[in-house]
């Protein structure tokens, strides 16, 4: 007997034993500062950037069919216009337009959207590989502008941002912006939720599974990848101002590295692309194998790491949220589910 049944077109999200687990789940993390060391609070909190990150990342290629190479870019710009606000005289800017923490990182990921608004008409005169190679090319142009601006982003050595959020002794800055990075964890995967679960989603499904079928009933591509685009934009820069202000360092080389969106990506395709649950469970196993690969075999964990994720992707190709939908969920008649 499955664990879970459900009905055609009906989410296990809605599950009461799986919201049970989220709850149990979410409960764990609230004490993970108080019970765990400080390393591995770090490590959790940036398995839920990771989180964030793939999430946002899949509602743009799961959901819309939009592979976009170019996530970096805006994690990066997120994380910069925040250290901006909240460290002006550092990036050059006057100490007037200094701002708290949180309406500084809520503005970052806006201006990340922003640029996602923008760029997005330009860029989606593209398809298929030619978008995926442009929005790549977008990333390395705004990469090499950045640190070209030394006076604005400290260049190649980048620069410390000046926002401790530690309450005395007993709360640190890191257990501040755990919380923080939590929450708006939380909230990334419930707004994507209602995203994927109402019309909007419908309509970037639609242009995913065929976009000039869709087009011919009525549905504007642009409409639904442009939303897709600009709500992604917003989570990886709130996702990028999160992590810039946990590290309390900015550099352009890192912060706006192509490896945040092979990240996202490798995320999402251990979890199970174009699922809503696959990127939560693919940032788990990501980091463990991120992590756990480096003290088992040292300097080969990175080449291990990628047969590992070769290996996944020819034997397990709908990812670990096909194994659980495998084994634990039964469908009550014949339909496939084919968006979860």
């Amino acid at each position: 007997m499955a664990f879970i049944e459900r009905a055609p077109g009906e989410s296990v999200a809605t599950d009461r034993r799986v919201l049970a687990v989220a709850a149990l789940a979410v409960l764990w993390l609230i004490t993970v500062p108080f019970t765990t060391t400080d390393s591995l609070t770090g490590l959790i909190l940036t398995g839920l950037v990771f989180v964030m990150l793939g999430v946002s990342w899949n509602l743009l290629a799961g959901y819309a069919g939009q592979i976009s190479l170019g996530h970096a870019a805006f994690f990066g710009m997120g994380a910069f216009v925040t250290a901006w606000l909240t460290t002006p005289t550092a990036g050059g800017f006057p100490e007037s337009i200094q701002l708290p923490v949180i309406p500084a990182m809520l503005i970052g990921a806006l201006a990340a959207a922003l640029i996602a608004l923008v760029i997005g008409p330009i860029i989606f005169r593209l398809s298929g590989h030619y978008f995926a190679i442009g929005t790549l090319a977008l990333a390395a142009v705004i990469e090499l502008i950045m640190l070209d601006r030394r006076d604005l982003t400290g260049g190649a050595t980048g620069y410390y941002i000046q926002a401790d959020l530690s309450l005395g002794e007993v709360v640190s800055h890191g257990d501040v912006m755990f919380y923080l990075t939590l929450i708006a964890t939380i909230a990334t995967v419930v707004i994507t939720y209602l995203i994927v679960r109402g019309p909007t989603g419908l309509g970037m499904k639609a242009i995913h599974d065929d976009e000039d079928a869709a087009s011919s009933l009525g549905v504007n591509p642009l409409k639904y990848k442009m939303y897709a685009f600009v709500v992604s934009s917003f989570f990886a820069g709130l996702a990028g101002a999160l992590y810039g202000h946990y590290t309390l360092y900015i550099n352009p080389q890192s912060t706006l590295a192509v490896t945040w969106t092979i990240d996202a990506l490798v995320v999402v395709i251990l979890g199970g692309m174009g699922t809503f649950s696959g990127p939560i469970f693919g940032a788990g196993l990501f980091l463990l194998l991120d992590n756990g690969l480096s003290a088992i075999v040292s300097g080969y964990s990175e080449a291990v790491e990628g047969i590992l994720i070769i290996l996944f992707i020819i034997f397990l190709p709908t990812g670990l949220y096909g194994l659980f939908k495998e084994y634990l969920i039964e469908e009550t008649d014949g339909s496939d589910g084919a968006h979860d």
